[in-house]
């Protein structure tokens, strides 16, 4: 039975990592200051690492497997939970995502990923170069995991902003691209979200310049940008204002929700013939 300072293994990546270390340090009969004495760590860090705070880097794991005497157990656990289906960096944004109240994405050439199908995410990520293909199961399981947050009691809101060029880009080719439009339709129809088109012929709009996601979390807003390389969790004021700011722009442009789903409807037909 855990106590009020120990993390739930079952929540997050994060989570478990920082149980499992926690049972192993008091197993050894250390103090978190005592552990991070003998790593080279500070004692804040150690208690954020155990508190499912923060996901630590590869060299504190190493540090610690070998302190304790693990023979590479924390290490192994590291690496798993590291790429539990997510990269390290997406981390804080799953987890802000998890507690959100309200979401606010815009895409420009994509489905976000809590609407895609199993498909359509498989082909995403099996295009990635550097992407391991004996990972797909596990990246698209957990890619799907994410989106059980709308069969919560307490699903939150959101409001999808999509470019039509992402109802006509054909990813994974026409029989992938039906199923996902006919499922952009259903979740249309979830009460709690809301999905808006922004048509080709409003021409230039500021949401051109790349997608991004806001989340309220207890009162607090973050915004998650996507790179070419890896996403960024975004947490200061000014920006994620700034940034709320571009996404009401980029709204002006969008069709209503009736005239977003019948075009949705239109291209779905296409991909049909």
């Amino acid at each position: 039975m855990t106590d009020q300072h120990e993390p739930n293994p079952e929540t997050s990546p994060t989570h478990r990592f920082g149980y499992e270390l926690r049972r192993r340090r008091l197993a050894a009969h250390l103090t978190q200051e005592e552990l991070a004495e003998k790593i080279g760590y500070s004692g804040g860090l150690v208690s954020m690492v155990e508190t499912g705070r923060r996901m630590p880097k590869a060299d504190f794991a190493q540090r610690v497997d070998d302190q304790l005497h693990q023979n590479g157990l924390l290490l192994r656990l590291w690496d798993e939970c590291r790429s539990d289906g997510v990269q390290l960096w997406f981390i804080p944004w799953l987890e802000a995502e998890q507690k959100a109240t309200t979401l606010h994405s815009w895409q420009h050439s994509l489905v976000p990923g809590l609407l895609q199908t199993p498909d359509y995410a498989r082909t995403l990520f099996l295009a990635e170069p550097l992407f391991q293909h004996s990972k797909a199961d596990q990246a698209v399981a957990s890619r799907l995991d994410r989106q059980a947050i709308f069969d919560r009691d307490d699903s939150p809101r959101m409001w999808a902003v999509l470019d039509e060029v992402v109802l006509q880009r054909p990813i994974g080719g026409a029989a992938v691209m039906r199923r996902q439009l006919d499922h952009l339709l259903t979740m249309a129809e979830h009460p709690c979200i809301a999905l808006q088109i922004v048509p080709i012929s409003s021409a230039c709009t500021p949401g051109l310049l790349g997608a991004f996601m806001l989340a309220d979390v207890q009162g607090q807003d973050v915004a998650y940008l996507e790179t070419a390389n890896e996403g960024k969790v975004i947490a200061s004021p000014e920006d994620v204002r700034n940034l709320r700011t571009r996404y009401d722009a980029i709204r002006i442009h969008a069709l209503p929700q009736a005239g977003s789903k019948q075009l949705i409807k239109e291209w779905a037909q296409k991909w049909t013939t």
